[in-house]
């Protein structure tokens, strides 16, 4: 079973390049210690527009802990806590159920994040929308309960998906309205709020 973890952050106006330029130094320091992959963002929509989201892939808790033990010690990671101009102010670790798509050699751009509430975990509805949005725009994704963290309550799950351009968004979640899949979907779960992400390109 593996785990993602999600982290968001105010980050101040002045400081938003100097923060990027940190938070790509810890992305390796994280790769570099346990994390299989990480993405970081900027939420483009919702509440809490303009602030900074990170979200890491883990095979286990041994290498959350090993990676989180790593960012600790490492300068950027002070750097920032030291500014007084970034603070996180929430974080949140997902147990996957199921991943799709592959992210190949495609640049992602965006980012979509589905907080949603159900009884049950409806993987099967789940793993055919899921196949409709990567046969029409999607890159690939990850979809899961929340364990620890304040939504870990046994019925709040996040659903993520990769997309290399917002057409790609609007295609696929059109394709899934005219397949029939999204009305079976939102039947058996309660949509809490639904996030475009801009991934930051560090390349």
């Amino acid at each position: 079973m593996t785990y993602t973890v999600i982290s968001r952050a105010t980050v101040a106006p002045d400081y938003r390049e100097t923060a990027i330029s940190a938070l790509n130094e810890m992305k390796e320091v994280s790769l570099a210690n346990g994390a299989k992959g990480v993405s970081i963002g900027m939420l483009m929509s919702g509440a809490n527009v303009g602030k900074f989201i990170a979200i890491q892939s883990f095979d286990d808790m041994a290498g959350i802990e090993s990676a989180y033990d790593a960012l600790l010690e490492a300068p950027s990671s002070k750097k920032l806590n030291e500014s007084g101009k970034f603070t996180i102010y929430g974080r949140g670790i997902l147990k996957n159920l199921t991943k799709f798509g592959e992210r190949g050699g495609e640049t992602v751009k965006y980012m979509v994040l589905t907080i949603g509430t159900a009884d049950a975990p409806e993987l099967d509805t789940i793993n055919k929308f899921a196949g409709v949005l990567t046969a029409n725009g999607a890159i690939s994704g990850r979809y899961g309960p929340f364990v620890i963290g304040d939504r870990a309550d046994g019925k709040t799950y996040a659903f993520g998906a990769s997309y290399p351009s917002l057409s790609a968004v609007q295609s696929a979640y059109d394709a899934a309205a005219d397949d029939g899949i999204a009305s079976d979907l939102y039947k058996l779960v309660s949509v809490q709020k639904r996030q475009i992400i801009r991934v930051f390109n560090f390349t």
